[in-house]
């Protein structure tokens, strides 16, 4: 009865903050009629710039200037975890490896060469593996979160959606700004960008990033009375050139680099739960750990594009050509402690290179907007797995050598029915080939293996959008989009899952209220999932199981509002109800094989002896999907008080999500349980506003919650960044 009820009011401060959002533009409109609108907010979604009121689909955009708020502290792209409707981000492998869930759709394999339902696209370039996907955050104009279904447009591995991140590009405008912040844990991040006029024809922008984090985790197993590790340094720098020739033709030339280095990639804490407890144990603390053996990362990542636009006969002809390249290594005392017998392994990218190709072709009449194209990705990467002895001396060494050749060709057509009715309908033709091959190296007892997986599918979308008044338009879509097939072969365990297809539907509106005051847009969705890929990590072995569900059904809404009270007052809102279920009765997986054991509350069906012990196997029909929260919600309001010597603001965001499975299967131990996420900053600008000094907070409350776990000896849990207070000065030159 107790949980009913903490159960019930936790729902109600959900719902309540629902209301006082929209209750407080209401109570104070009438106060003023000379409040400002909201600006228009373009958006490129579609490959194209629309309004965002227009575009028939659930987007929701982050301003440059928000996502520059939430990296404060150090923060990487996991910061915009929650920030838009239902948006989650983690990560096993610390700064690295980011993975991406939309509407409780994911993929929480820690495999570097693991896909995603999620797509990252960087500049209009599709990043494939997760490690491309921990380029840092910085000069960005605006990221647009795609909830569901992208099949047509992006293609393959989008059957929850997109995270669309484009930087500033170069304009005939000058343009520099830099940025000094100091705080918590000896944190150090500078930042500078610049741009311009070149010449007539040519303008350029340059920016750089640089991040450094002190040692602040004590190791009890060292003899140090001090920091032993949780340092890291980050370099990054991006060149852009932009040259039009001609009023018919303009190119955008782009060179961007990415250098990281630390000595703890992802801190492992053992022993983090209480058997028969949700929750992080009592007396838990983030700063102390019982490491044995040696950990370190690195990565380095290098790329170039080039886009050229051409126009002709009302048409446009675009190129965008990619090349990027890394290596990344990371290891780690996996136990998270003193085990009785020390894991100590690593994954990395020993070498790696993706080659993408798009031409398109689109034109606009009165009445008719279209664009077809043609893609290709090659990628060729090679993995290595490794285990370490406690000094840090490789034990064994497997190798997977995985090449994948992508092509496809789409189309979009959108056209008008009447002045106020308008349809689009797009299509998308996708052939995938994966080979993998397995390379036992020294010391590794895997055999050697080959895996060969292609499929060829078809995407399409339908849409309708009907503009009731010049404030409020309706819209209805329905997508299918699909994940390839995929291959996994980590320490020569190799394992292959089918392609997964999605058909969602949605329905929503998009308007705006009291004179452009107020925008408020809702979507309600509904999706079902064939043969979706799953991954079962962990259990007995440590091991990944590439598996395919049967069915997966998924429902909920989202709603995002933004509403301008006074001059110097916004507020914006966002919630987002996701409900999923995996539809299958034969789908089985290892219960945890950690000790003590955890308190499963699937039903054993079927028990045998293993290497390590006996081996549980549940059925999960009927559990949700792992790292999918039934609620999220953010708030953000921003307050400037304006007065002789500039101007003092304040602003706050908090968000909030409830509990959710970390694996496929479900017990009282291993949850990722509900947390409230808060930040503030607090500041003066001049009145020019182009010098802002400023005290900053992320983690407000300091609330550590674990967002991940491994299952498999001590019962081990990874968390959220802790407080972070700190100082940022900031300067503008226009």
């Amino acid at each position: 009865m107790n949980q009913y009820f903490y159960f019930e009011r936790q729902q109600a401060r959900v719902y309540a903050m629902s209301i006082v959002a929209l209750a407080l533009p209401l109570s104070a409109w009438s106060q003023s009629n000379d409040v400002p609108i909201l600006e228009e907010v373009i958006v490129t979604s579609q490959k194209r710039a629309q309004t965002l009121q227009e575009i028939p689909a659930a987007v929701t955009p982050i301003t440059g200037e928000f996502v520059e708020e939430l990296l404060a502290g150090g923060e990487n792209i996991r910061a915009l975890a929650a920030r838009a409707p239902s948006l989650q981000i983690e990560s096993s492998n610390g700064r690295q490896s980011p993975r991406f869930y939309i509407r409780g759709l994911g993929n929480y394999d820690f495999d570097v060469n693991a896909t995603q339902p999620v797509s990252m696209i960087y500049d209009n370039i599709v990043l494939e593996n997760s490690v491309l996907k921990s380029l840092p955050l910085f000069d960005i104009e605006r990221i647009e979160v795609l909830q569901g279904p992208q099949g047509t447009l992006f293609g393959r591995g989008t059957t929850a959606g997109v995270v669309k991140i484009d930087s500033v590009k170069p304009s005939s405008d000058y343009s520099a700004q830099t940025s000094l912040s100091y705080g918590s844990r000896e944190t150090l991040n500078a930042q500078a960008a610049a741009g311009g006029a070149l010449s007539d024809s040519v303008n350029g922008r340059m920016a750089f990033n640089y991040l450094r984090r002190g040692d602040w985790i004590n190791n009890t197993v060292s003899d140090s009375n001090g920091d032993d590790f949780g340092g890291f340094d980050e370099l990054s720098y991006r060149f852009q050139i932009g040259v039009e020739p001609s009023d018919d033709l303009s190119l955008l030339f782009k060179l961007h680099g990415f250098h990281q280095d630390g000595n703890q990639p992802q801190i492992f804490y053992a022993n983090a739960f209480t058997p028969g407890t949700e929750g992080l144990r009592p007396g838990f603390d983030e700063t102390v750990v019982s490491h044995d053996a040696e950990a370190g990362f690195d990565l380095d990542h290098i790329g170039a594009s080039a886009q050229v636009e051409w126009y002709f006969n009302d048409m446009t002809l675009t190129s965008i050509t990619s090349y990027d390249t890394l290596e990344s290594s990371s290891q780690a005392d996996v136990d998270g402690g003193l085990a009785p017998f020390s894991v100590a392994s690593g994954d990395g990218l020993s070498d790696h290179s993706q080659i993408t190709q798009e031409l398109r072709l689109s034109g606009e009449s009165d009445a008719l907007f279209y664009q077809v194209g043609l893609f290709i990705l090659d990628e060729d990467i090679v993995v290595d797995s490794q285990d370490f002895d406690n000094d840090g001396n490789s034990t064994s060494l497997t190798q997977v050598d995985q090449q994948t050749d992508s092509a496809a060709l789409f189309g979009q057509v959108e056209f008008l029915l009447s002045d106020d009715l308008s349809m689009t309908v797009g299509g998308r033709y996708t052939s995938d080939d994966k080979d993998l091959e397995v390379i036992p190296g020294a010391g590794s007892q895997a055999p050697a293996a080959t895996i060969d997986a292609d499929d060829d599918y078809f995407n399409w979308e339908m849409a309708l959008n009907y503009e009731m008044t010049d404030d409020l338009s309706l819209y209805a879509r329905a997508a299918t989009a699909s994940r390839g097939p995929v291959t996994l072969g980590r320490f020569g365990f190799t394992s292959q899952a089918d392609t997964e297809d999605v058909l969602s539907y949605e329905v929503g509106f998009k308007s705006y209220y009291f004179g452009d005051q107020l925008r408020w847009n809702t979507t309600l969705y509904r999706y079902e999932i064939d043969d979706q890929q799953l991954t079962a990590t962990g259990g007995s072995g440590n091991t990944n199981e590439l598996l395919n569900a049967d069915k997966t059904l998924g429902s909920g809404f989202e709603t995002d509002l933004e509403a301008i009270i006074t001059d110097n007052f916004r507020v914006s809102f966002n919630l987002s109800y996701n409900n999923t279920e995996i539809d299958d009765p034969g789908l089985l997986v290892e219960q945890c094989s950690s000790n003590p054991l955890c308190t499963s509350l699937d039903p054993v069906v079927e028990t045998f002896d293993g290497f390590f012990g006996e081996v549980n196997l549940v059925s999960v029909d009927g559990n949700p999907l792992p790292r999918a929260p039934e609620w999220i919600a953010n708030i953000k309001l921003d307050y400037e008080y304006p007065f002789d010597l500039g101007v003092a603001y304040f602003s706050t965001d908090w968000n909030y999500r409830t509990d959710s499975n970390i694996f496929l299967y479900e017990s009282v131990e291993f949850v990722a349980v509900e947390r409230w996420i808060g930040g503030a900053r607090i500041g003066f600008k001049t009145p020019d506003r182009s010098t802002d000094i400023a005290l900053v907070s992320r983690n407000i409350t300091d609330e550590i919650v674990a967002e991940g776990a491994l299952d498999f000896l001590n019962p081990t849990a990874f968390v959220n960044e802790p407080r972070y207070v700190g100082i940022e000065f900031r300067k503008s030159f226009d």
